[in-house]
């Protein structure tokens, strides 16, 4: 199979932006998928776990980076306090300002990049998985022409009463039920080649007893332990990442209420919208979340907090001074 043009008509997702990030990592969702399937294994939940540790890969290197600089600015905090006490009065603000500036221009540092990145890489790798997750047709079987079915395919969802808000994800959800009617119907869509592509792709859809097409609810059983367990490792994930926060940065301790709001705020969110959404949205949330704290058990591990700020205070050391050097010899 090979993935051909780009996501159908479906409000943030047809967003130029998403749509290209969306048809990329599409690319890369059919490779696995193609390469899973020569060897016997069709299962979308398979592909999801290989194509998040590949993000976590290439993330790696931007999550260390914001490591060092989050260790940077636990190393200049005393100064920085220093400073916010000599200005205090908010008449100051502009020399307290340009005090601020000149520190952060002797060590070297640069405040303002720190922080986005792997969260940015992480938001838009997300948007791109989803927009795979809700149009699996257009991306993993390669149905180029499905956007112009959208009428008919809709009608044919309204006339046997599905009530989801996903196209693609209604016609795999109806497929074993409606497919001899699908086929009758638009057999120039559903080809030979097509019919057998997507029986195996609805059973890959399913990780064990669960559908991972199906919007998870309270009243459907075994289903809502996707929610639940995105929570989970969500809050887990959340409290290990504030734990080394704290190792890099003692002052963080002090400030207990806000941290805890931060510690619950993400994986309520993860609670509420893994129940909006396709059970394989919330199944590579929990993916994405325990690959995340393997990912930042091994920089605690392999870049020790005190050992990395060491190298730090060295490396700024050596560089101020060769720094002041160079400014001396530019005078002279």
């Amino acid at each position: 199979m090979e993935v051909y043009g780009l996501l159908a008509s479906g409000g943030i997702y047809d967003w130029p932006v998403i749509k290209q990030i969306s048809w990329v990592l599409g690319q890369v969702m059919n490779g696995i998928y193609n390469v899973m399937s020569a060897i016997g294994i069709e299962n979308i939940g398979v592909s999801i776990i290989i194509f998040t540790i590949i993000v976590y890969m290439i993330l790696l290197p931007l999550t260390i980076k914001q490591q060092k600089f989050s260790k940077m600015t636990a190393v200049m905090n005393p100064e920085i306090q220093k400073i916010q006490k000599k200005y205090p009065d908010p008449k100051d603000r502009n020399k307290l300002n340009q005090e601020m500036q000149d520190l952060y221009a002797r060590e070297g540092h640069n405040p303002m990049q720190m922080g986005c990145g792997p969260m940015i890489f992480q938001l838009v790798f997300l948007m791109g998985i989803v927009g795979i997750i809700y149009y699996p047709l257009t991306y993993i079987i390669g149905m180029s022409n499905i956007s112009d079915y959208t009428d008919a395919l809709t009608k044919f969802l309204e006339s046997v009463q599905y009530s989801g808000n996903y196209l693609q994800l209604g016609i795999l959800e109806n497929w074993e039920t409606y497919r001899d009617q699908l086929v009758a119907q638009m057999p120039e869509l559903f080809t030979a080649d097509r019919v057998e592509a997507i029986n195996a792709l609805r059973e890959g859809m399913k990780i064990g007893n669960l559908d991972m097409t199906a919007l998870p609810h309270w009243k459907d059983g075994v289903i809502v332990v996707i929610p639940i367990v995105s929570f989970l490792t969500s809050l887990a994930s959340t409290g290990i990442s504030m734990l080394i926060q704290k190792k890099t940065n003692p002052a963080m301790a002090q400030q207990t209420a806000s941290m805890i709001m931060m510690l619950l705020m993400m994986p309520i969110f993860s609670l509420v919208i893994a129940f909006r959404v396709p059970a394989a949205v919330g199944f590579y949330w929990i993916v994405s979340n325990v690959v995340a704290i393997l990912q930042q058990l091994f920089i605690a591990k392999f870049f020790p907090p005190k050992k990395s700020q060491a190298k730090l205070m060295i490396e700024n050391t050596i560089y101020r001074r060769s720094r002041e050097e160079n400014l001396k010899k530019t005078k002279a």
